[in-house]
């Protein structure tokens, strides 16, 4: 099997990748960046531009399945540019995707698999969101996804089968939301956002990495967390015990974060829970279905670059 993969050089790409080619499948990439380093000595990298407009067209010969990763990071101030820069990666990369499978009819892509974030999702502390949950967020990641999954959605016209993994929070040991969070707990200076009550529906990289090799063979759309998910005070204090270190400080104020970070730290205080029973009952098991299991694996953390 021959698969193209978007945003390789992230988080996510580079455990995929690697737990693709223990399967032995024949894979590519598509890069935007003329001088990147190969991923893999096996992998072939191709150029593409989302916002010229831009694809090498031989990216999709021989091509089985494209799983979709690209995106710029929520994680940054959204000023007007950075917030265009967050929609435009996900949407216009998905549409040049397209339209490049529309230009080539004898393509032989059968999957489009594609990331998608729990932030379609309203806020609620008491709600817990399955897939077939059709209300909408009104914030910003929820405009966001909507209009991402819709563009996905419309891939079903051109391959048979369209899946979409609606991934939270990951925790990884380089990267994503558990540098952050753990930096400042093994010095034992962990604190929660706000009232800490918010929950927080996580999953560990490596099942979320064999989550995308299932959906290979099992498409659908799924949510990408673990079965329990935790409020942001119970992580906290999940991450401080795991270093032995005492958890005293308090929550830090909404006002102080939103000073710092604008309206992006309006992510930090949305209460997202959010059930994984659908792919379960399709047969998948978590390796690291709680959090304190998690945490014995990922910490201490590895920051060496």
């Amino acid at each position: 099997m021959h698969i193209l993969i978007t945003g390789a050089s992230g988080l996510i790409g580079k455990s995929l990748i690697h737990a693709l080619e223990q399967r032995d499948y024949r894979i590519s990439t598509l890069s935007t960046s003329k001088r990147s380093a190969p991923i893999s000595t096996n992998v072939k990298t191709y150029q593409w531009n989302p916002n010229q407009g831009i694809i090498d067209e031989k990216a999709l010969d021989g091509v089985d399945v494209i799983i979709s990763l690209a995106g710029a990071k929520i994680n940054q101030r959204w000023t007007k540019k950075n917030r265009k820069a967050i929609f435009d990666s996900r949407v216009k990369g998905t549409q040049l995707i397209q339209n490049a499978l529309k230009n080539n009819p004898n393509h032989n892509v059968s999957h489009f698999l594609s990331a998608s974030a729990v932030g379609l999702y309203p806020s609620d502390f008491n709600k817990i969101y399955s897939e077939s949950e059709t209300k909408v967020a009104e914030s910003f990641t929820g405009k966001v996804v909507a209009a991402w999954e819709q563009q996905v959605d419309e891939m079903s016209s051109l391959v048979a089968h369209v899946s979409k993994i609606r991934i939270g929070l990951v925790l990884a040991k380089s990267g994503g939301a558990l540098v952050p969070l753990a930096t400042p707990a093994s010095f034992g200076l962990g604190a929660w956002f706000g009232s800490g009550k918010q929950w927080q529906s996580w999953i560990h990289i490596q099942d979320l990495v064999q989550l995308f090799v299932f959906a290979i063979d099992h498409p659908g759309t799924y949510n990408g967390v673990s079965p329990n998910p935790v409020t942001q005070k119970q992580l906290v204090k999940a991450i401080s015990r795991q270093y032995k270190m005492p958890q005293w400080m308090p929550g830090i104020p909404a006002f102080v974060i939103k000073a710092v970070m604008g309206k992006m730290a309006n992510i930090l205080f949305d209460s997202i829970r959010v059930s994984s029973t659908h792919v379960q009952e399709q047969g998948f098991s978590f390796i690291f279905p709680y959090l304190q299991d998690a945490l014995k694996d990922l910490l201490p953390l590895n920051l060496k670059k």
